[in-house]
């Protein structure tokens, strides 16, 4: 599918790898959680490569199964302790914020991360004007990419998914963005590099939300 900018009304961006770099503290998490069970801690890469999916399903990778309810009350308390540090705001995230606020394009955080600690950090790091919504994982009873919880995103910002666009970093981004009817356009700042997310069916790919607002503003 062709996508052209000049087609794209609103943007629902995922939050970890797209919009902020938080690797640092999620990957603490995860190897407190497995030193605390007395597992081996996965590698800073390792995390970085499993991410996507949301906490429950990464954890899985790293845990036995009769290990992995403890492992993910272990690692939500050590996440609520430190949620708010280590949070790095990518590179063109405010030229794209900024593209969006001049053009009338809505912006709203569609992302697997709890809700409530996706507001507090967008809160946190001065964004919260900046959005129409942040929706996250707990709002709804759903995760990405089911389509339930796309419809909830297209649902809530009010504008039809042929005129959509998700903007994320990994696969489960672009199935959301499928299974709406959005435009996937994707970034190498998180999970996967660009053969990666082509590959995935992404139809665009860039190396920064910078490159994004370009597109955006100027490829029409």
């Amino acid at each position: 599918m062709e996508v052209s900018p000049s087609n794209i009304r609103g943007l629902l961006i995922d939050l970890d790898g797209t919009f902020v770099d938080h690797i640092q503290t999620i990957t603490r998490c995860f190897q407190y959680a497995c030193r605390e069970l007395g597992f081996p801690q996965p590698s800073a890469e390792k995390v970085k490569r499993s991410i996507g999916g949301s906490m429950p399903v990464t954890i899985q990778k790293f845990l036995p199964a009769d290990q992995v309810e403890a492992g993910k009350e272990i690692w939500r308390r050590r996440f609520e302790e430190i949620h708010l540090q280590g949070v790095v705001v990518l590179h063109g995230a405010e030229e794209l914020l900024d593209h969006c606020n001049s053009t009338g394009i809505k912006a709203a955080i569609f992302t697997n991360k709890t809700g409530v600690h996706s507001r507090a950090i967008i809160e946190n790091e001065g964004y919260g004007e900046c959005f129409d919504f942040i929706l996250g994982a707990e709002d709804t009873p759903y995760r990405k990419p089911q389509p339930e919880y796309t419809a909830a995103a297209i649902e809530k910002i009010g504008i039809p998914g042929n005129q959509l666009a998700m903007i994320g970093d990994s696969p489960f981004d672009i199935e959301a963005a499928r299974v709406g009817g959005m435009a996937a356009i994707c970034v190498t700042t998180g999970s996967h590099n660009r053969e990666e997310l082509l590959n995935a069916g992404a139809n665009k790919v860039f190396d920064s939300l910078a490159e994004v607002a370009h597109w955006l503003a100027y490829d029409n």
